[in-house]
Formats: structure tokens, C-alpha cells, sequence
């Protein structure tokens, strides 16, 4: 199952959700490859010591002949493995790279066929998008089986959406795909903020994810520490909720 964290907003928690929903299915027994296509790295950091310069995902974009095994490596928290989790990292050189490839021709099928040789491999793909619908996202949609999409709890937070399904439409050139809406940020003091919310959200009730994420200092803290927020505290609401996501996705899955 290859899921894409997508939202062309940023500050909804794409890398987040990735970095945590990531640990958690690989705690689950799941294995699972972390794909960051986004040059700002915000999931590599966490899970890479340090941060490449060759054998990244800007290599999937630019050689149609590199061996995408060649770019995977374990999972690191600190000095420890991970276990059954592995990363392809990304660097700020692929905001270049997507430059480059956009006179491509079928470039949006370019990451489709490096994963396509190794997903077997894998219980779960999750694929961390840039916060734009440029050409490294249209890859990510194209290759997807399930387009996770994070809304928070703000007024503007679903600005844009209309213009999101459009493009996925046109990416998959169906209407008929896999999306689940996520709710994150909720904090129960802002009532009327979160009614608001909920209304705006009434359209896609058949598309959106029973859990919802809290506001969680633990989790900010985590990032902060460059850990995912099951390491950082383990029984704090961020780890709860992100448990609840984990069992979530595995049985939607099911």
C-alpha cells in the first residue's frame, strides 16, 4: 500500500504524520519505506544521522537507470535501528532537480517506476510531499494507492481543496480514488472553531479518518528532538493518537 501525505498548504503536518504514522507501523510489524520528496528534508532529519548528498530520492527523478535499492537505508533514531523501517532521504538539491525534469516526457511516472521494482518488499510505502502541486507531488498522486490529505483546525485550512481533488483527478484521470481526510490539531478549548471546521468537513464524511490527532506539545518536542513522539514520550496523547492512526490505517487496509 503506497500512501502519499499531500496538501498543498503547509503547517498541516504532513511530515509529522509521516515521521510518526511511519514508526508506528514499523512498531505494528509492518515493513515500511519512508519516500521524502520534499527538499526541505523535515522527515529525513529525523531518520537520517545525517543527511546525504547522492543516493537520495533526487536519483529517482534524474536516472530512469539507478537502482532504487541503491537509495534505501535503515531507519535511525539516535545511535538505534529502527526495525522494519527504512528511509530514502531527500536534500534541498531536489528543488533543482525538480526544475530540471519538468521538460521531461512521461515525468510523472518517474517515481512510479523506481517503486514498482521494489514495493513488493514492503507491507506499507509513505511518501512525504512537498507543500505544492508541482511535479514531484504529481508523481507522488500517480503512483498512489491512498492519498492521505491532513486538514487542521483553522479557517483557512481547507482553502485550495476544490483545486486539490481537480489535479489528483487529472493526475489519476479518474474520479474514482482512494482518499482519506485527517483531522489534526484538534484541541477541545475552541469549540466554536472546531464546529466550524466539522461543517466545512460535512461533504466528505464517507472519506474521513475516525481518528483525530490532538494538539500536543509531546509531539512538537519530539520534532524538536529529532524523534518520532513514540520515542520521545510514549504515553503522552501524541502517542495515543498516532497509535489509534497506526490501527486505523492497517485495517483500512484489511
Amino acid at each position: 500500500m503506497k500512501i502519499v501525505i499531500l496538501n498543498q498548504k503547509g503547517g498541516v503536518g504532513k511530515s509529522t504524520i509521516t515521521v510518526n504514522l511511519g514508526y508506528g507501523l514499523a512498531r505494528a510489524g509492518k515493513k515500511t519505506l519512508l519516500v521524502d520528496i520534499d527538499p526541505q528534508a523535515h522527515t529525513s532529519v529525523i531518520y537520517s544521522p545525517a543527511i546525504p548528498k547522492e543516493n537520495t530520492a533526487n536519483d529517482l527523478f534524474l536516472n530512469k537507470s539507478f537502482d532504487i535499492k541503491d537509495a534505501i537505508r535503515q531507519a535511525r533514531v539516535g545511535e538505534e535501528d529502527v526495525k522494519n523501517l527504512f528511509l530514502i532521504p531527500s536534500n534541498i538539491h531536489l528543488a533543482i532537480t525538480a526544475e530540471q525534469i519538468t521538460v521531461k516526457t512521461h515525468k510523472e511516472k518517474l517515481l512510479h517506476n523506481h517503486l514498482k521494482k521494489i514495493e513488493s518488499s514492503f507491507d506499507f510505502v509513505l511518501i512525504d510531499c512537498p507543500p505544492a502541486l508541482g511535479v514531484l507531488t504529481v508523481n507522488a498522486i500517480y503512483t498512489a494507492d491512498l492519498v492521505l490529505i491532513p486538514t487542521i483546525y483553522g479557517k483557512y485550512s481547507l482553502d485550495g481543496i476544490a483545486d486539490l481533488f481537480h489535479s489528483i483527478e487529472e493526475v489519476k484521470e479518474s474520479k474514482n480514488y482512494q482518499y482519506q481526510i485527517l483531522r489534526n490539531g484538534f484541541d477541545a478549548r475552541t469549540k466554536l472553531s472546531n464546529e466550524f471546521i466539522d461543517g466545512q468537513l460535512e461533504p466528505f464524511q464517507g472519506n474521513m479518518l475516525e481518528t483525530i490527532l490532538r494538539k500536543s506539545e509531546p509531539i512538537n518536542q519530539a520534532q524538536m528532538n529529532d524523534e518520532p513522539v513514540f520515542v520521545f514520550d510514549p504515553k503522552s496523547k501524541g502517542s495515543e493518537d498516532f497509535e489509534a492512526l497506526t490501527k486505523e490505517i492497517i485495517q483500512h487496509v484489511q
